[in-house]
């Protein structure tokens, strides 16, 4: 499949947009229901959203030709103001990162050690749309989270960005 670096910009705005809703969805919640396991892959609405930071820091550090050993730790960010302080850096640095992407560079390969010692070479292409889709199934285990709790998430359908982004 083709891919532009503008095809990757739009992929990363929708999944600015995406996270944005999820994290306003979120902020209803009392500090209690934020932390409450409930289950699911990272145990509570706290757990989830620190693995998808996490990640999106590790795959940044990734991009920068750096292997993290592990995800940071959830205790990182323990409430959402944190959480959001945090993800503002890491989505600083990966707009940074993509507004300097060429269609030369996503056709280059992107080597890195994973956490269980291994090295991994795949086009950045497909790394970039790797992370995006990524991001999208832990908004969705957030979702699923929320209703949980008795709420109501913001959609995060991909056309729906297109209808309010256009």
């Amino acid at each position: 499949m083709s891919r532009s670096p503008e095809d990757i910009s739009r992929l990363f705005a929708y999944n600015r947009w995406g996270n944005a809703q999820t994290l306003e969805s979120v902020s209803g919640l009392t500090p209690d229901e934020y932390i409450r396991p409930i289950g699911g892959s990272f145990g509570s609405v706290q757990g989830t959203l620190a693995h998808l930071y996490g990640a999106d820091w590790v795959w940044l550090e990734r991009w920068h030709g750096r292997s993290p050993r592990a995800l940071p730790p959830s205790q990182e960010v323990p409430t959402l103001d944190a959480l959001k302080q945090k993800w503002a850096e890491v989505e600083k640095g990966r707009t940074a990162h993509l507004e300097r992407l060429t269609a030369e560079r996503m056709a280059e390969s992107l080597t890195y050690v994973n956490f269980k010692g291994e090295t991994w070479t795949y086009p950045m292409a497909e790394v970039l749309v790797h992370v995006a889709n990524h991001g999208t199934y832990h908004r969705g285990q957030v979702a699923t989270l929320l209703r949980q709790l008795g709420k109501v998430p913001i959609a995060t359908d991909y056309l729906l960005f297109v209808d309010a982004k256009g």
